[in-house]
């Protein structure tokens, strides 16, 4: 069954789908899968330091992974987070519609978002940079640059697998897994 994005029914789905995974799911949760969506919002939700530096800040920003088929990631990925004033109402993965309309889309290649979440590159440098692309508004980015700081920094703290590091026999099975998911979800 395919569901249709921003209905209560994908909503359901996909939280069923996200417990379903996270039982049965061992750490490190792969980059950009649901369960790994989920452990970042709940650090998101849990942390006080986000809530304190982003209090005034509201909106929606996407973490948009560009495909790279050579890692086994066929399609873009998008991964939505609504924020509202210090609270994190979700984390999800989202369709590509959804994606492009939020607030802020941040916008790089997988290999780019690895080396932020391995603090290997500065997220803020990135984007003045051109390493990373950013669609809204530069200058309400720059008044919350502690607030993005503290996301990166709640990322980096999910212990991760990069596709990167997987062999070719684990990223065609990802690749499938992941397909299915897509087209149940439509994203």
């Amino acid at each position: 069954m395919t569901y249709t994005y921003g209905t209560e029914e994908w909503e359901k789905a996909y939280q069923d789908m996200v417990k379903e995974r996270l039982s049965g799911a061992e750490k490190p949760f792969i980059m950009g899968t649901p369960e790994w969506v989920a452990a970042f919002e709940k650090l998101i939700q849990e942390d006080e330091n986000y809530k304190e530096v982003a209090k005034t800040w509201e909106g929606t920003v996407v973490i948009h992974i560009l495909a790279n088929p050579e890692i086994g990631l066929s399609d873009d990925i998008f991964m939505l987070m609504d924020l509202w004033h210090g609270d994190c109402r979700s984390v999800r993965l989202v369709p590509r519609e959804a994606g492009e309309n939020a607030d802020y889309v941040l916008t790089g290649e997988f290999e780019r978002w690895q080396a932020v979440m391995e603090k290997e590159l500065d997220v803020v440098k990135a984007m003045m940079q051109g390493k990373i692309r950013l669609k809204g508004a530069l200058p309400e980015i720059v008044r919350y640059v502690k607030a993005s700081i503290r996301l990166v920094d709640l990322a980096a703290q999910v212990d991760t697998r990069f596709l990167t590091e997987m062999s070719e026999e684990e990223r065609a099975e990802y690749a499938k897994w992941f397909g299915e998911i897509r087209s149940t979800f439509g994203f």
